[in-house]
């Protein structure tokens, strides 16, 4: 049995290994939550923002004891529709519900 991997639609193809031309694992936009962390590295916006937008209830995530989950179709969503806003204004972003 061989372990194979893929990328998503749209994704950079991983070179042979397993990180993509960014330098991101390929199973990292794979997965369907991610932490703060993965969700800045994998939208390119910084970890503090993100803890800003998510305390301002732009962005809906899952919360198990200290770990904040986002989902990765949220976040893509949630990028489609901010895109040219001032993500830094609370007034102009819109929220990913």
């Amino acid at each position: 049995m061989t372990n194979t991997i893929t990328a998503l639609p749209g994704a950079m193809p991983p070179d042979v290994t397993g990180r993509n031309k960014l330098g991101n694992t390929a199973a990292c936009t794979s997965r369907i939550g991610l932490t703060i962390d993965e969700a800045a590295e994998y939208t390119g916006i910084g970890r503090n923002t993100l803890r800003r937008l998510v305390g301002w209830g732009k962005i809906p995530v899952l919360r198990i004891g200290r770990k904040t989950i986002i989902r990765a179709d949220v976040m893509d969503y949630f990028m489609q529709l901010n895109q040219g806003r001032d993500l830094l204004e609370c007034e102009q972003v819109r929220a990913a519900d």
